[in-house]
């Protein structure tokens, strides 16, 4: 697929805010804004990852392109869980062993690393449900029900397979089998942002299954187009240029941020007595956030550099296009 500017640009945006919540310094100081971030942040990046995955590849293409998830996946659940048993890390286990770094890689995963677990997860019903299932040419309404009735009996299987998270990937997934634009499925409009904010913040509601916060993901995602419209719009001013390259460049590469920054975030503990001077903690925020993105992106350029991104299955992190 042709990348897309306003998806770009949404991806840059999530995978800023993934930071902000896992800076541990920031929630305790702002509960409630983290409360309000997590109901919509990783239900947005669902729908545009479920609009992004392609089915119509080969099979042995999709399944490299799963098995590009799964060994990042593997690799980072199993090094964060061994890294919990000697860190105060939430949800850590409480024992070294086989069988408990085991259950948190098949069963509960750790850290923001669940949303690989639901990637496979839902994309190998995907791929079996529109290309694997013989249902007859098309039919794209009667193997969306296939991809559903799947995806619910996975839920009653597997905690992170739930419906109320599933939901968001299959919404992207419909957007795109029904061949329907982003932009068009998705209507930029800068009153969504009210909508937006009234939900997150005055509604009370955080749950992924209510109404109300499918609006609010809905309202943020078309608010974003609508800023990503805006910023196209403005013309080659130097700032405009580079935060309009900038944002493409992140939303193409979030997955090497996404791996790596909690690194950094646990680094934060270190230096944090040096920002006591700050009490509303946002310039200690804003730094971390800063060392997250910059620290991901040289860990991950080294890897290429160095020919070592193999290990993570992949020839080279970073792409262009």
């Amino acid at each position: 697929m042709k990348q897309n500017h306003a998806i770009n640009f949404t991806r840059s945006v999530l995978i800023l805010l993934v930071i902000v919540v896992h800076i541990v310094h920031f929630g305790t100081l702002y509960p409630e804004v983290k409360e309000g971030i997590l109901s919509f942040m990783m239900p947005a990046f669902l729908v545009v990852t479920g609009y992004l995955v392609n089915v119509e590849k080969a099979a042995k293409d999709f399944v490299r392109y799963l098995w590009r998830i799964a060994v990042p996946y593997i690799i980072m659940v199993v090094g964060y869980s061994v890294l919990s048993y000697f860190l105060p890390v939430r949800d850590g286990i409480s024992e070294l062993s086989v069988t408990a770094v085991a259950e948190k890689l098949f069963v509960t995963s750790i850290g923001p690393y669940w949303f690989l677990y639901v990637m496979i997860g839902c994309g190998i019903p995907y791929y079996v449900a529109f290309r694997m299932l013989p249902l007859g040419e098309g039919r794209t309404t009667l193997r969306l029900l296939a991809f559903a009735a799947i995806l619910y009996t996975l839920s009653l299987l597997l905690p992170l397979m739930a419906v109320k998270t599933v939901m968001y990937y299959f919404a992207g997934v419909a957007i795109r089998q029904y061949k329907l634009a982003y932009e068009k499925a998705v209507c930029p409009y800068v009153l969504s942002s009210v909508v937006f904010f009234g939900i997150i913040f005055f509604s009370g509601q955080k749950d992924w299954g209510s109404l109300l916060i499918v609006v609010a993901v809905y309202a943020f995602l078309s608010f974003s187009v609508w800023v990503s419209n805006k910023i196209e719009r403005i013309g080659d001013k130097p700032f405009v240029t580079k935060l309009r390259s900038a944002t493409q460049w992140i939303g193409m590469n979030t997955l090497p941020i996404y791996l790596f920054h909690p690194v950094f975030t646990m680094m934060g503990k270190y230096y944090l007595p040096f920002f006591a001077w700050d009490s509303t903690g946002l310039v200690y925020t804003a730094v971390t956030v800063a060392l997250c993105l910059v620290g991901s992106i040289i860990l991950a350029l080294a890897m290429d550099k160095l020919q070592l991104s193999w290990i993570f299955a992949r020839e080279k992190f970073f792409r262009s296009n």
